[in-house]
């Protein structure tokens, strides 16, 4: 069921946040070989950071692929988003072997790029656990675009430590339900072009 952006701003705060929140990202996954902690703006990275700083404190996880190669501002100078999420797990105590990913510019290619620092991995093991760590109003959009773009042997799982939280609380937040309807827009487009699902409200 696709939406235009009229339909989708007329679309009740419930509807919206089902359509965003409707899948349970809040369980952590089993033991994964790889998770992929995507980049964004630096706020949002610190979130995930944070998050996969939490996965790691509770699961194992064999190595961290932090993805995106936008330059961002911080700490004073202008640094690719690999790099800054790099700094922050390694501030947040992540131990393991971490990977960056220095060229994809927006989800498709963080995950497809990624692919091609895990690849190896999947021709050894045949079959993988991958978390994708990302801010939840993200999460439908990126776990959907993963299991579509890696191949069926990878098994993917949504993680953030604050899932329920902001699935809670959005609603009273008008940058967040600023973010839902933009997401609501991706959602449509990765379902136009076969990388999701549709959905019913």
């Amino acid at each position: 069921m696709l939406f235009s952006q009229a339909e989708i701003a007329k679309l009740s705060d419930e509807q919206k946040r089902e359509l965003i929140f409707g899948e349970d990202f809040s369980s952590l996954p089993p033991p994964c070989s790889v998770a992929l902690v995507l980049g964004s703006g630096v706020e949002e990275m610190r979130s995930r950071a944070a998050s996969a700083a939490a996965l790691a404190a509770c699961i194992p996880v064999g190595k961290f692929i932090v993805c995106g190669g936008v330059a961002r501002e911080f700490c004073g100078e202008r640094q690719a988003e690999c790099r800054i999420l790099h700094d922050l797990l390694r501030e947040a105590g992540v131990t393991a072997e971490i990977v960056q990913e220095r060229s994809s510019k927006d989800t498709i290619e963080n995950i497809l790029y990624a692919f091609t620092l895990f690849k190896n991995d999947l021709l050894s093991q045949k079959r993988l656990n991958v978390a994708v760590v990302t801010s939840p109003w993200h999460l439908r959009r990126a776990a959907a675009l993963a299991r579509c773009l890696l191949p069926r042997t990878v098994s993917v799982y949504g993680y953030h430590a604050g899932y329920d939280a902001q699935r809670l609380a959005w609603a009273r937040c008008p940058e967040l339900r600023e973010r839902a309807e933009n997401e609501l827009r991706f959602l449509q487009e990765a379902i136009g072009c076969g990388f999701a699902e549709d959905f019913e409200i």
